[in-house]
């Protein structure tokens, strides 16, 4: 039996999710205090001829299989930043928030974390390109291929850093 102390089998799985109305990028990983790894990974396209409401039922639709099929225990999801261009952003919060109600639709908690956080927490450097931010989620995972859409390297990186926040919370906790 393992110890209190003993991360390795406190394995937890997230569902990384990067919102777009367009492209919705979703990576699951499964992680514990050490190590991570990519369970699958994904988008949830939608097809721009579709009302804006019926393309948001998409992607909820979508989270909800998704957490259906692998049973996360959490969905991290980016939190909503305004740019110059304030319509695209409230674009992305309505797809960000059809990805929160299915997960609140299937009781799972929801964590959210700014841009910059999840660049931080991946490549250790807020501004950080995306390249070297889909380099770095590669090596973490043990990758032999860089994941693309660049959508999905941002939920992967997404739940990556849940990982690590659940990691920071154990040993405050053994503490």
């Amino acid at each position: 039996m393992a110890s209190s102390n003993d991360t390795s089998s406190l394995t937890r799985r997230v569902l990384g999710i990067d919102p777009g109305l367009t492209i919705t990028g979703w990576g699951i990983v499964d992680g514990n205090g050490s190590a991570a790894s990519a369970i699958e990974y994904g988008v949830i396209r939608t097809k721009t001829k579709l009302s804006r409401a019926e393309r948001l039922g998409q992607i909820a639709e979508g989270v909800r299989a998704l957490i259906r099929a692998h049973k996360p225990a959490e969905l991290a999801v980016e939190q909503q930043f305004v740019a110059v261009n304030v319509r695209s952003a409230m674009v992305i919060g309505e797809a960000r928030a059809a990805a929160m109600v299915a997960a609140a639709d299937c009781g799972i908690p929801v964590f959210e974390f700014a841009p910059t956080a999840v660049k931080e927490s991946v490549t250790g450097w807020g501004g950080a390109p995306k390249e070297q931010v889909q380099q770095m989620v590669a090596v973490q995972l043990g990758l032999t291929e860089l994941p693309e859409p660049l959508d999905v390297t941002d939920a992967l990186a997404i739940a990556l850093t849940r990982l690590g926040e659940m990691r920071l919370e154990l040993a405050m906790a053994r503490s």
